[in-house]
Parts: C-alpha cells; structure tokens; sequence
C-alpha cells in the first residue's frame, strides 16, 4: 500500500506583462535544447525488442502461428513465443491469427514491454463463425478537398496540398486508409456507414441543406483496398445532391463491388434488406435514418414516387423491413442512423428506436450519426453497438476525433448467435484514421463502458477492448492507496496512483468530505505518441511549428515525453503555445437531450522550470458553434524562476445558461486555450511541461457513511474533495481480470 500526504491546494494568481518587441539577434540552440537534441539523436539510434507469448484458453503454447507485422510474417517457436528485434517504431500494430482460433489485431507500444514478454491468448472458434467488422461515418469530401470549406455546392474543388485532389483521388484515399487496413482487411465482412453522395460532377446541391457534401468515383478504391464489402446509404446526406446524386451514388457504388442498402428510388427500395453471403452464413442487413429532412422543401427520405433514404421514423415500413430481414437470413442486421450529434450516450427517441427494433428480433443493432463513439447495449436479448464514431471523416471538433470500430464474431449455429465483439479506437489525427495504444485506446475503452448498459463490461487490451454481453470476467483489485489529506480544498490526480486500464472503484475515509470526481477533455495533454503511423515521438494536438516549442524526452514527468518552452533575454516576447481544438464542454449524461451541459471545469497540469519566465494560460469561453466569444483572460500559473515539478490549476466556471450570444441565443459551452512562457529576466529559460489536463467536474458526492463505490468501470480520473477535518482516505483501483 502507499501513503502520501497531501495539503490544501492555494492558487498563486498575479498579472503579467511583456514587451512584445522582437530582438533582431539570432540565438542559436539554448543549453536544455542542445541537450534536448543528444538524447532525440540517441533514441532514434536505438532499436527495440518485444516478445510474444501466444497461448490459449488452458495456458498451452500455440506453436507455428502467424504474426504479421507491417508486410512480414513471423512464426512462434515450439514454446508459443516470438521474438521479434531491432523495433524502431513506438507503437507497432500486429495481426495474429491462428486456424482454429479468433483473430486478433493489437496495437502494442513497444516500450511498454522492452523487460518482459507480452501474453496473448487467443480463444477458439467454431468453423461456422464469422467475423464482421463495422466502421462509422465515412466520406472523402470536403475538408479533404478544399480545407477551407464547410459545405459543398456544383463546383469540383482542385486546391494544392489537399488531401484529396480529382487528378489523385484513388491513391490519396488508399494512402488515408491505410493504417486501419488491419482490421478491416481479414475480416470476413466489413461495413461502413458511407454519409456522402458518390459524383463525378456535382449539378445538383440541395436547395436548402446547410451542409452538403460528396466524395469523388476513385476515393471508393480507398474502401476497396481495406477490404469494405457493404456499404450503409441510410443517412441524412445521401440525398444531397436530390436525385441524380443518388442515381450516381448507387451508380458508383455497385461498380466498386459493394453491397448496400438504405436508399433507394422510392420507399420498396430504400428498405429493402440486402441479402450478403458471408461463407455458409446469410446476412440480411436493413438501413435507415430519423433526421429525414422534413423541414424543407426537398426531404432526404424516400416517398412511393421520390428517392431518397429509408425513413426510420415509419414504424410500419421500418417493422416489416426488420421483420422481413430476419426471416430470410441466418443474422439480421439493422443499422440506424440518427440522435443528438456530438451526444454521448443515445437519445431517449433512439432507445426507442433500439427498443422497438428489438422487438422484432434481428441480431444486432448499430446506430450512428451523432459522430461522437457511444458504448453498448442491450436490448430485449439484442446486443447493440450504440455509436461508432466517425471513421473516415474530416470533422475539426475535437470530440469527434475519437470514433470506434467493432468486430463482432457470430455463430448463427449457437446461441446466443453473437458470441463476442471487440472494439478498436479510431484516432482521426488531422483527419486521417490511426489505430491506437496505450493510454489514448484506455481512455476511449473506459469512457464506452461508463455510458455501456451495466449488464455489459469492456476490457481494454493492446489497442483494443473486449466487450462482453454476457458473462463479463470478474474485476480484480490491483491498486490500493492511502492519502493523508489536511483540512481544506484538494485535487487528487488518480492517473498517479495506477495504470491507464484500471479505475477508481472504491473509496474509504476515516471522515466526512464532499468529493467530486471529473474527465479530462483534453485527451493530448500528456504530448505522448501513441498512433500506429510511422512518425516516432510526434504531438499533433498542440500548435508547436517554432524551434522553441518541442516535444522532449528530457521534459517527460511520466511517460517518454513532455512538452519544452525555451527562451533566451535576447528574445522579449512571451512564447505561446496554443491547443489546436476548441475543448467543449460535455453534455450531461446520460439525458434526454445534449441541452444541458457540465459548467464546471479545471486546467490542470505539471511544470518544471529551469530559469523559467512566469508560465501563464490564455483561456477564451466561447459558445459550442462559431466560437462567438463570451470573455478573454490571461491567468498566471506559476511564478518565474527554477523549480523542480509542481502542479498548476486553475478553476474555470462557464457563464449561466441565462447568458447567450448571437442570434440563435446560443450559451457557453466551450474553452479556447494557449499557454504561455514569458521571456527571462537573463539567460536562458526552459519550462517542461507534463500531463496537463482540461477537467470537467461531472459526479458529486459526500463521503458522509465513510464508503463510495463504482458500479462499473469509468473514465473519471481526477478528484476534487473538500474537507473541514483532516482526514485520510484509502483509494481502491480495479481492473479486469
């Protein structure tokens, strides 16, 4: 057991000025930077090993199975193990695959094994099972076109250095799918909701719809080359460009050999289940949305007489659909296309929707659109994955980046018919999806099974997390901590105490306080790499184009890295360091609706100064669309000078819903920031940076009977607790086993 003993938190607040007058001096590297730079060059000489240990269900060895690793295939020995050397990547993604056993694909940061070996145990599968892979929304349009555009009309977008351009867009979609390739590709089936008409020349925008977009003929190859089989058009969008669009969409579609369904020429059409064979097994897979347009003139739906998306506000046309789907196949697959964009959890029309479908019995359900990963559900005995995310999507909001991709294993001989599923976080880092490991994978994996029904629990693994319907495996005990805390006000960071896989399930205390626990929204303060890419020791979150902001090894409090601010006396403008997103607030969930916010937040974070100039933060409260800004401050941190590492916080209140901005009356909901170093008085200055942190206070409660106890594993991993005695609490973290 460990023991700390914590005081009361006192901010130290002060103004800042500086002279913004450039010195017309160059400077070349500053002492900590040239440091900085030996220890860069040393890690990037060196390799590394990892070693696997494949195994199953009874602990045996399995000899001579296949691991690729980028294009190569490796063996395991007579002992189950591989070892494999001279590793030069952090976070290496590997498929293993075993006849006889599932499949599985990892995303392993190296580092985390370089002393032991990595245990893998592979479950056996029956010879009628498959596996079906489902991704989310997905488009190459856009931002991917032109990033300056937020709709699309009749003209075809050609702009340099975009990502997409008409005269490459097959190579360039391939190139932007290719690191979630893995997943898809060994798949026996793989889906994506496909939220984007297909055209070779746009004519025809909608009249009215706000936004508006559509992918080019060629970027489909970017879903052949990753194994896509069915494609989802029972969207809000696969109507904007009318009808034409549409004929071009499913056009364009079935040349690039996908099955879909979800639209069609008329209502027959666009509900019609599309029968897939997958092996000896039929699937029949329905489509439709509820946001379907009915509040303009054109509607995104389909009528007996217009095309247009399956409406799944129909109850009639939408029952005998699923009923239809399940009596002709041997699993029923209905995906549902609506609820609250950027909502956590499914709204309350959704459920119904879940709860209305399950009643007709298909075998799985899959909803999308709000573009924000959900969790799981169950529904009368139906498992349901109950958001996915984006997937090959180009939006800018920060909640979005984060999306989810789910292998379900079926046996249509067994029961129940779903024997497991496994979910994979998508990173969508400057718009290109990334498998991920380490903490980034951990935080996504425990927010899905906070927002999970509570019958179902997630396991995180190497990139993954194992979701089970039923019999989920028993948690174990793997941390136990005491804090000796003083009378006053405390912030406990539980990231601290255990690893990024476990939670915080229980908390004893010798007394009475007031404790709230809270998210980081943030995601990216911990300036680690934890991407499948080939870049090694990037930060893509945080602006840092100057030589005088760098991610360093030598700035790491835990971890490999941290973030380093240098300055010199010579130049006398504070340097500033921006987050690329605007961080929202998070609708208070679970709710009816995403109207309600939390209001509460903190900056959090570590510093290390050596001669530093004074740290501040720029924070800027804005409304959640058009940044319509609400106040502007700049608040001090930590004083100059040299200090070893402390924390920093500062404690954010979002104005009453009371006070609104702009036309459509909208509240705060959102924080834009910056940190900043200001020059030093003399020499050089260097500030590191570590584990910062924007903390949404979201679940309150008084430790008046001495015991607190979770339920089910979370993403809540700061503390916040008010206590008029001295008191000591034990805090318990649990895991799966």
């Amino acid at each position: 057991m460990k023991i700390y003993n914590l005081i009361p938190f006192v901010p130290v607040m002060y103004l800042l000025s500086a002279c913004s007058v450039e010195d017309p001096y160059e400077t070349g590297p500053t002492q900590a930077q040239q440091e900085e730079q030996k220890q860069q060059q040393e890690q990037q000489n060196q390799t590394r090993g990892l070693t696997l240990q494949l195994l199953d269900s009874n602990d045996a060895a399995l000899t001579d199975a296949s691991v690729q690793l980028f294009d190569n295939q490796y063996r395991t020995d007579a002992q189950g193990k591989l070892t494999l050397a001279d590793l030069n990547s952090d976070n290496i993604t590997l498929t293993i695959s075993v006849p006889g056993y599932e499949r599985i694909v990892m995303v392993v940061n190296s580092k985390a094994y370089q002393d032991q070996p990595l245990p893998v145990v592979l479950k056996e599968v029956s010879a009628t099972s498959s596996e079906l892979m489902f991704g989310g929304d997905t488009m190459f349009g856009r931002r991917y076109m032109d990033p300056s555009l937020t709709t699309m009309g009749n003209l075809l977008p050609d702009v340099e250095d975009a990502m997409i351009r008409p005269g490459n867009a097959a190579s360039s979609a391939i190139a932007l799918t290719q690191f979630i390739k893995p997943i898809m590709a060994s798949a026996d089936f793989a889906s994506v909701n496909l939220e984007s008409p297909v055209l070779a020349t746009p004519t025809t925008v909608h009249p009215s719809k706000e936004f508006a977009f559509f992918s080019l003929p060629d970027t489909l190859q970017g879903l052949t080359a990753i194994g896509i089989d069915y494609v989802a058009l029972g969207n809000n969008h696969v109507f904007d460009y009318q009808q034409k669009g549409l004929e071009d969409t499913i056009k364009f579609v079935e040349q690039a050999g996908f099955s879909h369904s979800g639209a069609g020429n008329n209502t027959t059409e666009a509900y019609a289940p599309r029968l897939v064979k997958v092996g000896n097994t039929t699937l029949a897979l329905v489509s439709a949305t509820s946001i379907t347009g009915e509040d303009h003139q054109v509607t995104y739906i389909a009528t007996a007489d217009k095309g247009g998306a399956a409406d799944l506000t129909d109850s009639t046309a939408l029952s005998a659909a699923v009923e239809q789907a399940s009596d002709n196949s041997d699993y029923a697959i209905v995906q549902l296309h609506g609820g609250d964009e950027y909502s956590y959890a499914p709204t309350r029309y959704i459920n119904n929707r879940f709860e209305f479908v399950s009643r007709r019995a298909p075998d799985l359900m899959i909803a999308h659109h709000p573009h924000v990963a959900q969790g799981f559900g169950l529904y009368n005995g139906v498992p349901a994955l109950l958001g996915l995310g984006n997937f090959v999507f180009e939006q800018n909001r920060h909640e979005t980046l984060l999306g989810v991709a789910v292998s379900v294993r079926i046996d249509p001989t067994q029961s129940p018919k779903t024997q497991s599923a496994r979910a994979y976080p998508i990173y969508l880092e400057d718009y290109q999806p990334k498998l991920v490991s380490g903490f980034l994978s951990d935080y996504l994996i425990r927010r899905l099974a906070e927002f999970s029904s509570p019958e179902i629990a997630i396991v995180p693994g190497p990139g993954y997390g194992d979701v089970y319907f039923q019999q989920p495996p028993t948690v174990q005990e793997v941390e136990t901590v005491t804090l000796n805390l003083a009378a006053g006000d405390h912030l406990v960071d539980l990231r601290e105490y255990a690893p990024s896989n476990a939670f915080l399930s229980k908390i004893t205390s010798t007394g009475t306080a007031d404790v709230t626990l809270g998210r980081d929204l943030m995601w990216f303060g911990d300036f680690e790499d934890w991407d499948n890419d080939n870049e090694v020791n990037e930060v893509t979150r945080w602006e840092h184009e100057s030589d005088d902001i760098t991610p360093c090894l030598t700035g790491a409090m835990r971890g490999t890295q941290g973030m380093c601010l240098s300055r010199t006396q010579f130049n006398n403008r504070p340097i500033r360091m921006p987050f690329k997103q605007t961080l929202r607030t998070m609708p208070i969930t679970p709710a009816e609706s995403t109207l309600e916010a939390y209001s509460e937040l903190t900056l959090f974070g570590y510093a290390k100064g050596d001669n530093a100039g004074a740290l501040d933060a720029e924070l800027t409260i804005v409304t959640a669309e058009d940044n319509l800004e609400f106040s502007s401050e700049e608040v001090g941190l930590i004083n100059s000078g040299s200090y070893d590492w402390q924390t920093f916080r500062h404690d954010i209140t979002l104005p009453d819903d009371s006070q609104t901005l702009g036309p459509e009356q909208l509240p705060a909901r959102a924080v834009k920031l910056a940190i900043k170093q200001a020059p030093p008085e003399q020499g050089e200055a260097t500030v590191m940076l570590d584990q910062l942190a924007l903390i949404s206070w979201q679940k309150s409660f008084s430790l008046n009977n001495r015991l607190w106890q979770a339920d089910r594993m979370h993403g809540l991993d700061f503390m916040a607790l008010e206590t008029d005695d001295p008191v000591t609490l034990t805090l318990h973290f649990s895991a799966y086993d």
